[in-house]
């Protein structure tokens, strides 16, 4: 009877170790789903406390079968000193040796039985309290990952609540420079417009002054000729004829209206000259232009 009973109780053991890994395997399939890295976390926190679990119980199983296998040996010696009493009892039973040998082997029998009893009832505390500690343990494991897990779910709103403001700032951000680079188009077309109504204007004033001073420049060299014509004209008067002092001004004047005639003709040249440039560039700027609108 007591091997049964200790039987029934190491299968109700097993049996309560089964229903508490369904219930933590319940648990783990309920549990809400996190990223790869805390589902790892939380695997690895129960897988270790599983092993813990199971060494405990493996241990606690060894050693009620060690105490059921001493049980049982002490059970079939004591079998088999009944066995050997009764055939003493048998062979002698009316010698008072063999009544005080069996007196004393029923003594030695009952205090084995006593021994055994006293050591499967210590076995049954330690079995107990195994389970008691096993079962605190797990307890504490279990809420101690709840907890974890509720400060990742706050850890997670969290960060989700910040990323979502930083991706609204970074929205309004973006509609805020959409609507300043249209704006900067508009200016930079508007601008361009203006530019080049600046330029065309520009350029026509600066071809009207170039077409005037070559008309003037024109006219220079033709009163320049007239002029030479002259001086040539009266360098031969006076090389046929003999000096005269009344037309020594008059060749001195006609001397110093060409010598002006030609400084004022060298300047119209340098200006014709930079105009010139000046026309040059204002062509390379409407050259560049387009380029730089394209470019803006």
């Amino acid at each position: 009877m007591q091997v049964s009973g200790a039987r029934q109780r190491q299968k109700s053991a097993v049996e309560r170790r089964r229903s508490g890994e369904r219930r933590t395997e319940d648990a783990e399939r309920r549990a809400p789903r996190f990223s790869p890295g805390v589902r790892l976390c939380v695997a690895l926190l129960g897988v270790s406390a599983a092993l813990i679990i199971a060494w405990l119980l493996v241990q606690q199983e060894a050693k009620l079968a060690e105490v059921t296998q001493k049980y049982e040996r002490s059970l079939h010696e004591l079998e088999e000193k009944m066995d050997e009493i009764s055939q003493k009892l048998q062979a002698s039973s009316s010698s008072s040796s063999s009544s005080s040998a069996l007196k004393h082997a029923v003594s030695s029998t009952l205090n084995t039985s006593a021994a055994l009893q006293a050591e499967q009832q210590a076995s049954s505390l330690l079995l107990l309290t195994l389970e008691g500690r096993v079962r605190s343990v797990t307890e504490a494991r279990r809420r101690a990952v709840s907890e974890e897990l509720e400060q990742l779910k706050r850890r997670s709103r969290a960060a989700h609540s910040h990323v979502t403001e930083q991706v609204n700032a970074a929205e309004a951000l973006l509609r805020e420079l959409s609507e300043r680079l249209q704006e900067v188009q508009d200016g930079t077309r508007r601008n361009t417009r203006a530019l080049e109504r600046s330029e065309e204007e520009d350029a026509g004033h600066v071809s009207d002054h170039l077409q005037w001073s070559e008309r003037r420049v024109s006219r220079l060299q033709e009163q320049l000729q007239r002029l030479e014509e002259q001086g040539l004209e009266l360098r031969q008067r006076l090389d046929t004829r003999a000096p005269h002092h009344t037309h020594l001004p008059a060749a001195d004047e006609a001397v110093r209206a060409m010598l002006r005639v030609r400084a004022q003709l060298s300047a119209t040249y340098r200006r014709l000259e930079e105009l010139q440039l000046q026309v040059r560039s204002a062509e390379e700027r409407l050259k560049r232009t387009p380029d730089h609108t394209a470019e803006l």
